[in-house]
Order: structure tokens, then C-alpha cells, then sequence
């Protein structure tokens, strides 16, 4: 799975990018480790409204997330547990102060539908309350779905090769969007048959060698430009097997099968 905490780009000679289901998050004692291999750095002040989740207000980020309201940050299922004690937005920085705002989570709110099965979670979707509103503006949320091959992009804070150190800076990677039904043949095809299947909670993204979100950015935004060229979130980090694996894509959790978890937030 893609363990709560990274948003990993693998490169295209990526050794390391096993053959297993792995939640996309990093160092809080999931099977993840914290790193985005490959990738090109976001530019800087451009997209505040992602979120780094961490225990203390300053240390390192474990999890991605998304500002949706000015109190509310959108994040996966599988992030969520006692260590979720701030979150950074309109950082640059995976850790420290040196930009953006350090706030308080004053509640966690997992979908009450959300589970794992075999290490693959299921409904992966969470709200993170906080203790005041952020200054920086929110995301838009989309309950449509993207038409298949749509380009979307995904964002978040890693290591720059396999088993290095973490990359301090924001980076990004552009992924198309998969039929789900030819992504589950995929993923099932590179586990042998071993992957839990896909359901309609999920959508599929990448598959190119060396293009791929993976272990360490979990909850991050999966997001695509709305109509005004602005970025849109439609999906979250989720989960794959391995990384960056030719034909074998990501998955996220889709938005548009979380409405009603999610709508009454953007109202408060």
C-alpha cells in the first residue's frame, strides 16, 4: 500500500520498486518509506493548498493532504492515527518553518466506511478538523469523474532515489488516467493474481515506467486543471503494487464516490 506519508515518482530505473501491494505513506511503522524517486521540483508558492502531516510542528511530513475549507484538510484513511498532531500548509518543505503555517489538528474524521483488507485499504478517505482556519486559499473539489486519459498530476515530498535521503522540497509528476477494468487486469497480471481486486471507490493512474506516485505521499491531491486552468482534486494517494511499473498503474481513492462524506465540510 501506499503508506501514509509519500508521494513517490519512481524512475525509470528504479530496482528497488517491489512486487507487492504498498500503501503510498513513509516512516510511522507502515511497510512504506518515505521518497518521490524521480520527479521534477513544483514550482515554488504555486500550490499552498497541499498539506505535509506531521507529529511535531515542525519535523518531517509522513502523509499528504489537501486543504478543502479554510479548517479542513482532505487526507487518506490509511494516514490517520495518534501521530496526525499538525499539519504544515503553503510549505515548500517537507519539515521545519522556514515558510507557509503550522496548524494544530484539533479532530480526525475517517470515513466510516473505510477498512483494509490483505494491506490494501478500501474507501480511503479522511478529514482533518483544525484548531483555525488556514490563511492560505483551498483547493476546489470535483465529484465528476475524468474521462479516461485524462492527465493529472500528483504532488508530494520524497527521496530522490530508492533508500536515499528524503527530498526536502515539494515535487510533482504527471499521470493519465486508466479504464478501471483494464487496470485491474494489469495489476492482477503483476501480482500473479495475489492483488485485492479494484472497486468503484478507486481510479487508476500512471503505468508508464518511472512515472508514479508510491510510498510516502499518501492522501496527497491527485488532482486535474479545471476550467480556468486552475488544479482541481479529484482523487487522493491510495495504494499500488510496486512503483513505477511499466503497465502497472496507481490507484487513488476517487472523490466522486466520497460526496457525501466530504460535502459538509466545504460549507463549514
Amino acid at each position: 500500500m501506499r503508506a501514509p506519508s509519500a508521494i513517490l515518482v519512481a524512475l525509470a530505473t528504479l530496482s528497488a520498486a517491489t512486487d507487492a501491494t504498498s500503501l503510498r505513506a513513509a516512516g510511522n511503522g507502515t511497510n512504506g518509506s518515505p521518497e518521490i524517486v524521480g520527479g521534477v521540483e513544483a514550482a515554488v508558492g504555486k500550490h499552498l493548498y497541499i498539506a505535509g502531516l506531521r507529529e511535531t510542528a515542525t519535523g518531517g511530513t509522513f502523509c499528504g493532504g489537501a486543504l478543502i475549507a479554510p479548517k479542513y484538510v482532505l487526507t487518506a484513511g490509511h494516514c490517520i492515527s495518534d501521530d496526525v498532531q499538525y499539519v504544515a500548509l503553503g510549505t515548500h518543505y517537507a519539515s521545519g518553518s522556514a515558510d507557509g503555517e503550522r496548524i494544530r489538528v484539533t479532530r480526525r474524521i475517517v470515513h466510516p466506511d473505510y477498512f483494509l483488507r490483505e494491506e490494501t485499504p478500501f474507501n480511503d478517505w479522511a478529514i482533518l478538523e483544525l484548531a483555525k482556519p488556514a490563511t492560505v486559499k483551498p483547493i476546489k473539489v470535483t465529484f465528476d469523474d475524468s474521462a479516461v486519459g485524462t492527465v493529472a498530476t500528483v504532488r508530494g515530498w520524497g527521496s530522490t532515489r530508492s533508500g536515499g535521503a528524503g527530498s526536502n522540497v515539494l515535487k510533482e509528476v504527471s499521470v493519465k488516467i486508466w479504464d478501471n477494468a483494464k487496470c485491474d487486469k494489469a495489476i492482477q497480471k503483476t501480482s500473479e493474481g495475489t492483488a485485492q481486486h479494484l472497486t468503484d471507490t478507486m481510479v487508476c493512474a500512471g503505468g508508464v515506467r518511472g512515472q508514479d506516485s508510491c510510498q510516502g505521499d499518501s492522501g496527497g491531491p491527485f488532482t486535474v486543471k479545471g476550467a480556468n486552468g486552475e488544479d482541481v482534486i479529484t482523487g487522493v494517494v491510495s495504494w499500488g503494487y510496486g512503483c513505477a511499473l511499466q503497465n502497472t498503474p496507481g490507484v487513488y481513492a476517487r472523490l466522486s464516490k466520497a460526496r457525501d462524506f466530504i460535502s459538509p465540510y466545504l460549507s463549514s
